[in-house]
């Protein structure tokens, strides 16, 4: 086995200093001599200026490491880092009093000279101003919200890195080196007159001094060389200090080219590091890395570092998912809000407008609306109103049963039909290209207070989301609110007119009535002629004339029974008026927000005589503030309710039948109110004209009474 041979550098300062101590036995008794001359600035230097030189350093070095870590606390881009404030106020508490205590005895004791200890006065200022400014841009930096705000945060990253902070950083480190050189050159002179006084004791020494100096120059000679690898060593490593990756030469096989060895991984493995980090900032996050071991903290960081990038990257993209969401039902709602407030009364338009803009802006391919036709209690029916499908409109009468199929089904349960696996044959859609089966089937009532008003259904090529379905529902309780609308106002409508005939009606039994009034008062007047020239025939006449005022009064009896069944009937009608439709928005507290136009055209207002103002200033009644005051209560737990009130609109009275639909946020907070509301005064009017005409004609029945019993008695 081939040994190989180490002349190591231990073994070569072993013999070179084994030499020189052999020598130095022999100059012992000089350096004794030497020694004791020199032990009082051995001696200033040790308990000294060597401690000064010490603490001076250490407190540069504090300096250094407190700008590192605000540095650090003002550059990093993610919450902030407890363990990281500890540091920074340890620097500038408990650390930086240390140091100064340890100083401040020297100074005390006048055992420095003048020119240092102004140096230090001058370091101590300028640190204390120092970690003033770090301890604000801490503390202007120590939450997100702070952090998020960008003028706040441009300050205080510029002051850290070219600002206040900084130019107040170089000062101090600068005043620190200046102490520290100064005593390093205290302790040198001290040293150098400690070598005068072995130059001399070795003046009496020659030929052991000429000894010592040919081994001398044989140790520098050897340990020349291992300085100069040592110097090449400390040139890589400072290069490395300055954030280069050198190249490292191997040469020989001593300590030092181990050490150099280790220091050649050492910057492999950076290497690869900073690799590793220019791809997770490229966000290349599937880089492949490992660390060198258990131990290694910087690649154990930048992989946790990674995982946490990869956490952060998830979560942006849900939140993101989550307000495009939001913002798409927020738009929708406000959309189907401004259809069915232009819909009008016709439900078969407002059908039409519904489905085509609920399978649009869902990106279905198909949808229905099924109203619940219930003019007759005792065959209560869905009825389809609306069908549309690939952007066409389809026409088609279809009448479904209560618990027929899945529609019928979905109006007895009261709940949302949700289907991705549709029965056979339920549904096809049909285009120019061919027919096929949906993927997804929606079915959802239209209802408020577990009222059903109808269903719509909708299919589709595409999955319906969860988030989408719970829009359907949202704004099927508004859809449900306006159908209920529309049928109030479809009802009253037909009432009215069935109202509006019947006075016809009754206006030509009114005219029969005077004609005959005129034809009996002609017949009065020929039978008073009758009666002065033939008393027989005015007998006979008058036997007559009683036979048809029996008659007329009949008459005169049935119509006033049918005006008390107008009467009754037109009360209900103004039951029935007070649900009628308009529209305007209230906040929570009951100040006007916005209306349309045919409301303020109906009050004959404008809109900047309204807005802002609070609706109960312009009822008349105390009772309709009452009632609107405990209405609110209602409102606020998202029950409707309808009221007639009676309001004054620039000096003018008007009627307006209202029904009160609260909006609440998603907390369920009330934040605004949508008034149906229509003008029905100029039938409430009509209805006191006819009372006024009804009373009219009684007392001229009573009238006519009176002058045919005057005619009897004659």
């Amino acid at each position: 086995m081939k040994y190989s041979f180490h002349f190591t550098l231990k073994l070569k300062l072993l013999l070179g200093f084994g030499l020189l101590g052999i020598l130095l036995l022999l100059v012992y008794r000089t350096m004794n001599n030497t020694q004791s001359v020199n032990s009082v600035h051995a001696a200033e230097n040790s308990e000294l200026i060597f401690p000064s030189m010490i603490y001076t350093e250490r407190l540069k070095d504090l300096i250094e490491t407190s700008q590192y870590l605000t540095t650090k606390w003002t550059l990093k881009g993610e919450p902030r880092d407890g363990k990281l404030l500890g540091e920074i106020e340890s620097c500038h508490g408990e650390l930086y009093d240390s140091l100064k205590a340890q100083i401040v005895g020297f100074v005390d004791k006048d055992l420095w000279n003048d020119k240092n200890k102004e140096l230090y006065f001058k370091l101590t200022s300028v640190v204390d101003t120092l970690f003033t400014l770090q301890a604000d841009i801490v503390d202007n930096l120590n939450t997100p919200e702070k952090f998020a705000d960008k003028s706040n945060y441009s300050f205080r990253r510029y002051s850290v890195t070219d600002g206040e902070a900084m130019g107040c950083y170089k000062r101090a480190y600068l005043t620190a080196t200046q102490l520290a050189n100064s005593f390093r050159k205290d302790s040198r002179e001290k040293l150098d007159i400690m070598e005068t006084g072995f130059n001399e004791s070795d003046n009496l020494l020659n030929i052991g001094m000429l000894i010592i100096f040919v081994c001398l120059i044989v140790i520098y000679l050897v340990l020349n060389y291992n300085l100069r690898k040592l110097n090449y060593l400390k040139e890589k490593i400072k290069e490395m200090s300055e954030g280069i990756l050198p190249e490292v030469e191997v040469k020989g096989n001593d300590e030092i080219a181990e050490m150099t060895q280790i220091l050649r991984t050492l910057i492999s493995n950076l290497d690869e590091t900073s690799h590793f980090a220019i791809k997770i900032g490229e966000g290349n996050f599937s880089t492949e890395f490992k660390p060198r071991s258990k131990h290694d903290v910087l690649a154990n960081s930048l992989l946790v570092m990674r995982d946490n990038l990869i956490k952060a990257e998830n979560e942006a993209e849900e939140r993101k998912v989550e307000n495009t969401q939001r913002n798409w039902a927020s738009q929708g709602l406000a959309e189907f809000n401004e259809v069915l407030r232009n819909a009008g009364d016709d439900m078969q338009v407002l059908s039409n407008r519904v489905i085509e803009r609920l399978v649009r802006y869902l990106d279905a391919n198909m949808g229905g609306i099924y109203i619940v036709d219930d003019s007759d209690p005792a065959d209560i029916h869905l009825e389809l109103t609306a069908f549309y499908a690939y952007d066409r409109l389809k026409y088609a009468k279809q009448r479904i049963e209560v618990g027929e199929n899945l529609v019928g089904q979905c109006f007895r349960e009261n709940e949302t039909v949700y289907m991705t696996d549709i029965p056979k044959d339920y549904v096809h859609i049909c285009s120019g290209l061919g027919e096929a089966d949906p993927t997804c089937l929606v079915i959802v009532p239209l209802k408020v207070n577990a009222e059903t008003f109808g269903i719509v259904e909708l299919a589709s090529f595409q999955v319906i989301e969860k988030y989408q379905v719970e829009f359907i529902e949202k704004i099927g309780e508004t859809i449900a609110s306006t159908i209920a609308s529309v049928k109030i106002n479809m009802n009253t409508a037909k009432l009215l007119e069935e109202s509006h005939q019947k006075s016809e009606r009754l206006a030509q039994q009114e005219a029969e009535v005077h004609k005959n009034i005129e034809t009996l008062k002609s017949k009065i007047e020929n039978l008073e002629e009758l009666n002065k020239r033939e008393s027989v025939k005015y007998q006979k006449l008058h036997d007559d004339f009683e036979n048809q005022a029996e008659t007329n009064a009949s008459v005169i009896q049935k119509l006033n029974d049918k005006n008390e069944k107008i009467k009754d009937e037109l009360m209900t009608h103004q039951y029935i008026l007070n649900n009628s439709a308009g529209y305007y928005e209230l906040d929570a507290q009951g100040f006007f927000m916005s209306m349309n136009a045919r409301l303020l055209n109906s009050i004959v207002m404008q809109y900047t005589e309204l807005d802002s103002h609070d609706v109960r200033s312009y009822m008349l009644e105390e009772e309709s503030i009452k009632n609107f005051d405990e209405g609110l209560k209602k409102l606020a737990d998202g029950l409707i309710y309808s009221a007639v009130n009676k309001y004054s609109f620039n000096g003018k009275q008007v009627y307006l039948s209202e029904i009160y639909t609260p909006i609440r946020d998603e907390y369920n907070v009330l934040t605004k109110i949508c008034v149906i509301a229509k003008n029905i005064t100029h039938q409430i009017e009509n209805v006191n004209d006819l009372n006024r005409q009804i009373a009219e004609l009684k007392a001229e029945n009573e009238i006519l009474n009176n002058k045919v019993m005057a005619l009897s008695a004659n």
